[in-house]
């Protein structure tokens, strides 16, 4: 029987990935706990009880256990079966998207570490500067061997491609470090984390100068389409309608406005743009140095479940950086 050898590379390389995606998995809980990748050798998180080979089966073993330790039967998370077929899908992507070349292989580490960045900030909104770095270092031997082809002609050191990551690497770092400072300035707030300085230029690094600028742009894009449906809940709880109202007005206005454009709805959009970004701004958290001081001069749960909730606007950046990034290499 005659198989197309397309298909079974296929099917090798998203069971390769489905079974690195287990060890990612072990990479971001290790880095969370500050656990050697090596030692000890698997565990159940909750009884520490060393798990069998039959308990790692990508994918299969956590729908036999049904989701539960074979040992104390505590649930397993859903990050498990989550990362191990989101990292086997997008191998597959990657595959049928560029072949048999290099790319393929530094994409491959590319989406690695990608899933890596983003699940550590989404789980504990950490972003370890050591992923970064080396998602900085593949990015620039990427382009010194040209692999992204940022420009036509010469490939080597100090040319045009290399130069391009360098400069990426700065730009996007600058621009991330920027917006970072601006925050803190205006706002009194962390609007993004320090590790997204990282994660930034490690992108610029990857795709280059002129890239990095349309990645960033589509994560903030992202971001913003994250917050809106947290934010509206969070009206409807607070019962807070008129907010809610002036949401919909822009949306309507803005919608209006782009079919058959008139001056007179760009200057309602502006006013009640700028209404609603005042009262955005209002209701972000306070800065962490205040936060504290808040949580030490009064221990009691209302207000720790407060700046719980307060917390829910501190959302992570870095898996919205990733997933632009994600886009730009397979749309582009």
């Amino acid at each position: 029987m005659n198989f197309d050898l397309d298909v079974v590379v296929s099917i090798f390389v998203f069971i390769t990935g489905i079974s690195i995606g287990s060890f990612l998995n072990v990479v971001i809980l290790r880095a969370l706990s500050n656990e050697s990748i090596v030692n000890p050798p698997s565990k159940c998180p909750k009884c520490q009880k060393p798990l069998k080979w039959w308990h790692n089966i990508p994918l299969l073993s956590y729908i036999f256990l049904r989701g539960k330790c074979a040992f104390c039967k505590e649930k397993i998370s859903i990050q498990y079966p989550i990362v191990e077929f989101l990292t086997g899908y997008l191998y597959l992507m990657t595959f049928l998207k560029f072949g048999y070349t290099f790319n393929t292989i530094f994409i491959i580490i590319f989406i690695s570490l990608f899933i890596i960045i983003s699940t550590t900030d989404i789980k504990e909104h950490v972003a370890f500067n050591l992923h970064s770095y080396i998602l900085a270092f593949f990015g620039i031997l990427y382009n010194y061997f040209n692999f992204g082809n940022l420009y036509e002609g010469n490939v080597w050191i100090f040319q045009t491609s290399f130069i391009a990551s360098i400069l990426g690497l700065l730009l996007g770092a600058a621009i991330i470090s920027a917006y970072f400072g601006l925050g803190y300035l205006v706002l009194k707030t962390m609007i993004i984390g320090p590790g997204d300085i990282f994660i930034a230029g490690a992108l610029g690094a990857c795709f280059g100068w002129k890239h990095i600028l349309i990645i960033l742009a589509v994560a903030v894009g992202i971001q913003i389409l994250t917050f809106l449906p947290i934010y509206f809940v969070k009206l409807i709880k607070k019962k807070d309608y008129i907010t809610l109202a002036e949401f919909l007005i822009f949306a309507i206005c803005a919608s209006c406005n782009c079919i058959y454009p008139h001056i007179a709805v760009s200057i309602l959009l502006i006013i009640i743009g700028a209404i609603l970004c005042k009262r955005i701004l209002d209701t972000l958290p306070k800065n962490l140095v205040e936060l504290n001081e808040e949580m030490l001069k009064n221990e009691s749960e209302e207000t720790k479940i407060s700046s719980e909730k307060e917390e829910i606007f501190h959302l992570p950046f870095g898996p919205a950086l990733c997933c632009a990034s994600l886009l730009f290499i397979f749309l582009h």
